[in-house]
């Protein structure tokens, strides 16, 4: 059936998105490409166009580096015109090319040189994904003028003629010389008057001497690059911290903010992450890491809002607080620095049950059809997933599924089965079929870090398959969990015969064999004294409606995580259909809360 979308309810980051590719398309326009004879490498390029290029060719002879350049290899060299190099030779006070070192030019050099062929088609809005041989990353972006759009770089210099290719590269015409950043992070935030709050936490922490470590001597290599988003002072006076003596007396609680148990030190350490993060790489990740252990920040664009810490947990909606575009993306010898329009520290959290229901992923939400009776949503569409929430081993074209399906049969009617909120997510995974998936994976909502039970609520399918789960598979916080879950089992394979499992009596013996009852029955009765549904009606068969234990999981960072359903035993006829997965702290109560498929939540009497 087709999908049904409400267009009042689509996001602006798709307008958002649709305005960036035809930005990138626009420029693709403009470039320029040039052909030449393979026999032509980039040093004989800039010769045979002296014209343009001959005060280049000279930084290259007096450098050193002409030769490299000459030789074979895949590189990729921004190069300046003639006018670019006298512009910035006048601002040096030079005349020449030769009043400058050899050093000095093979810095030059080395600084619009990258280690392998990239045109314009891979140029993202944000950092270059290849390092240039001075050791710093190059920015490219978009910039407007007189009706027409050119790549920028490092917000330094247009490119005014573009992959041209050569023997041994791809060459890049500029307008600009590219200037490296010589400052610090560390220098770069206390140079900055806005900054004089942060600066002296920095330095009271001794997260100063850490940031500003000259890239060739950092002793640490994971921190040759990091990322610091940080308040302003006035970002910080309207939180109430008036000077950094108002901030330390709220936040030290040891006295010494140098101490890692210090909250001023975490305050500091929880603005820092490793790595060069620019603006499309923090929006291109849901959250980044931060030099607190197992504590992150998470990330989500809206609109064109950068948002840190927006999150909704357990039903609660916490408003973050939004990057300032304006002071970001600060490029530094060692990193880059971002500004954020208020005040955000770690959340103090302690584990809690999570019941996620699998059919709220946010871009279901979205549709027309969600939750709609009797509707049917195949979530692999042209051969892509409409949902982030899911991934596959392999989008292939005869997958079969996943499916997003809402039961038809009203509530309270006995002639079908009752999921919670009456929808699932269906998938027909096997393993005897190359063509097909083995494996989906589901993002869960946040979840605290400690140690969880984790639950995986399902409707019985005779044929349905076995299954291994696991949790942030392929990644260094995996976890395979103990106890296969197989989807033709009903909850008589607790040793509770089929007519008691409805029962309260029933409970002790499921739970003891790692099954429940997840399901409210008429022997629940929520606060409101609303009874659950009767038993379905083939032989009272409430036992169709599993909760079966898949283990215990112990999450080490606050965040979302993937768990994952690899198909030890399927064909591809036997649907699974998956309803609920549990994340219940190992020493809370397992049975409860219970669902209605009307959406009500039963507490233990």
């Amino acid at each position: 059936m087709k999908m049904k979308l409400d267009i009042r309810n689509i996001t602006c980051l798709v307008i958002f998105s649709a305005f960036i590719i035809l930005v990138i398309n626009a420029c693709k326009r403009e470039s320029l490409t040039i052909s030449t004879t393979d026999d032509v490498n980039i040093t004989g390029f800039l010769e045979k166009n002296p014209e343009k290029f001959s005060l280049f060719t000279q930084i290259l002879e007096r450098s050193g580096t002409k030769g490299y350049l000459a030789a074979y290899g895949k590189y990729t060299m921004f190069t300046p015109d003639n006018n670019a190099v006298n512009d910035w030779l006048k601002s040096l006070s030079k005349t020449a090319v030769d009043q400058l070192s050899a050093a000095e030019l093979k810095d030059v050099v080395r600084f619009h040189v990258l280690p392998d062929t990239v045109a314009t088609g891979k140029f993202t809005d944000g950092k270059l994904t290849q390092i240039t041989l001075y050791g710093q990353y190059l920015q490219t972006g978009v910039t407007f003028k007189d009706g027409v759009s050119s790549f920028i770089i490092n917000k330094q210099a247009l490119i005014t003629q573009s992959n041209v290719r050569v023997g041994n590269g791809i060459i890049h015409v500029i307008d600009h010389v590219l200037i490296p950043s010589t400052k610090t992070l560390a220098s770069t935030i206390e140079g900055n008057t806005r900054y004089s709050i942060f600066t002296q936490a920095l330095k009271e922490t001794g997260f100063y001497d850490s940031l500003n470590y000259v890239q060739s001597v950092i002793p640490d290599t994971t921190r040759r690059f990091q990322t610091v988003i940080l308040e302003s002072d006035s970002a910080l006076q309207a939180a109430g911290f008036n000077n950094y003596a108002a901030l330390k007396a709220k936040l030290s609680k040891t006295g010494n903010p140098k101490s890692h148990s210090d909250s001023l030190w975490m305050y500091v350490a929880y603005h820092i992450s490793t790595g060069a993060s620019y603006t499309p790489d923090i929006v291109s990740s849901p959250s980044l890491s931060t030099l607190v252990p197992s504590e992150i920040v998470t990330t989500k664009l809206v609109g064109t809002k950068i948002l840190l810490n927006d999150d909704e947990f357990n039903g609660v909606i916490e408003p973050g607080v939004e990057v300032n575009r304006t002071f970001s993306n600060v490029t530094t010898s060692n990193g880059v620095l971002h500004e954020s329009k208020g005040f955000y520290k770690i959340k103090p959290r302690v584990p809690t049950g999570v019941f996620f229901d699998i059919g709220d992923q946010p871009e279901l939400k979205l549709l027309a059809a969600w939750r709609a009776p009797g509707q049917t949503i195949p979530l692999l569409q042209n051969g892509k997933l409409i949902t982030a929430g899911i991934r596959l081993d392999a989008y292939r074209s005869n997958t079969i599924g996943p499916v997003y399906a809402v039961s038809s049969t009203p509530i309270g009617a006995s002639d079908g089965r009752s999921y919670a909120n009456r929808d699932v997510i269906q998938f027909n995974p096997t393993t005897s079929n190359a063509a097909r998936s083995i494996w989906m994976e589901i993002r869960t909502p946040m979840l605290v870090k400690g140690k969880y039970k984790v639950w995986i609520c399902y409707t019985y399918n005779g044929s349905g398959p076995l299954t291994q789960v696991g949790v942030d598979v392929g990644t260094t916080q995996e976890q395979l969990l103990p106890n296969l879950v197989d989807f033709a089992q009903t909850l008589t394979s607790s040793g509770v015969p089929t007519a008691n499992a409805a029962l309260p009596s029933a409970d002790g013996l499921m739970l003891t064999n790692g099954f429940k009852r997840y399901m409210a029955t008429t022997a629940d009765v929520n606060q409101d004294g609303v009874r659950g549904i009767q038993p379905i009606s083939v032989n009272n068969q409430w036992s169709v409606m599993v909760g079966k234990l898949a283990g215990v999981v112990d999450i080490k960072t606050t965040d979302k995580h993937w768990v994952r359903f690899t198909t030890l035993r399927g064909n591809g006829s036997g649907i699974m259909n998956m309803d609920m997965i549990h994340f219940i702290p190992i020493d809370d109560d397992q049975n409860y809360p219970r669902f209605s498929p009307s959406g009500l939540i039963y507490k233990r009497p």
